[in-house]
């Protein structure tokens, strides 16, 4: 398991691109091409691994997504070719999506690429016959002051519990899921919130989060103090005592993972 504090993630990890990924030439329907992988967490246990990937131009082979995967693309753009339908879905630099466990898909990239990864791929838990959903999943963000959310799960978009003790007034907060895997665990979409502060508390769940607008101060109980600004990434492991202090209009990009 990974160090238990929070992370701040760096598209251009130290040492990135040193060392190539071993890769066996049966994942691909193309030549073999140049990938790289840095983990930033990793729990075997859990089956939760986030980290940075990239890649040159490559086709993998078809056949059904071994993992729930949520992305965020740095660089480049991807097109996942439905292998039932063949209907193509294209992703681009700037955008999040989701491809479910069980998804019969492909993989069409031409260029280099880079993104930030959140794969949960529990130990004991099989690839499921049917996916949730037989598509990638997407939330579609513009810039005014609202977010759009292309709800291609079916799950409603709704208000929860905030996740944190707030000092003061409770501000307004939506909590907008746009996928959840079959066991109800793995969840991933879009979060807004006004400027609040908590106390130090442990945190509820493991989160990787990918900051919009707005700025987050993360304080750890040994003192540790972090901010994260637009454009910032980090996670969150479950159970750790911290304290958040955040301004201006938060909108994040989440990846959830609770282990219990």
């Amino acid at each position: 398991m990974s160090n238990q504090k929070v992370t701040r993630l760096s598209p251009n990890p130290q040492g990135f691109g040193h060392v190539r990924d071993e890769l066996d030439p049966q994942m691909f329907a193309s030549a073999l091409p140049v990938q790289h992988t840095h983990v930033y967490y990793e729990d075997d246990k859990l089956g939760l691994y986030i980290g940075v990937w990239d890649t040159s131009t490559m086709v993998e082979a078809a056949g059904p997504y071994p993992c729930d995967e949520f992305m965020y693309l740095l660089e480049g753009e991807v097109e996942i070719k439905n292998s039932k339908t063949g209907t193509m879905e294209k992703v681009q630099a700037g955008e999040a999506f989701v491809i479910p466990k069980g998804y019969d898909c492909q993989w069409h990239q031409t260029g280099y690429l880079r993104k930030f990864f959140v794969i949960s791929e529990h130990p004991k838990e099989e690839i499921p016959a049917t996916p949730v959903v037989e598509c990638i999943i997407k939330p579609q963000v513009n810039s005014s002051t609202q977010t759009i959310i292309q709800n291609s799960a079916g799950i409603e978009i709704e208000e929860t519990e905030i996740p944190f003790v707030i000092k003061g007034n409770e501000p307004v907060q939506k909590y907008l899921p746009y996928y959840k895997d079959h066991t109800g665990k793995f969840i991933a979409g879009s979060w807004q919130s006004e400027a609040f502060e908590t106390e130090i508390q442990p945190f509820p769940r493991n989160e990787f989060v990918y900051l919009q607008s707005g700025s987050i101060v993360i304080t750890e109980q040994e003192g540790d103090e972090q901010e994260f600004k637009a454009g910032d990434a980090f996670f969150v492991p479950q159970g750790v005592l911290c304290s958040w202090k955040a301004t201006g209009d938060v909108r994040t990009f989440y990846a959830i993972l609770q282990s219990i």
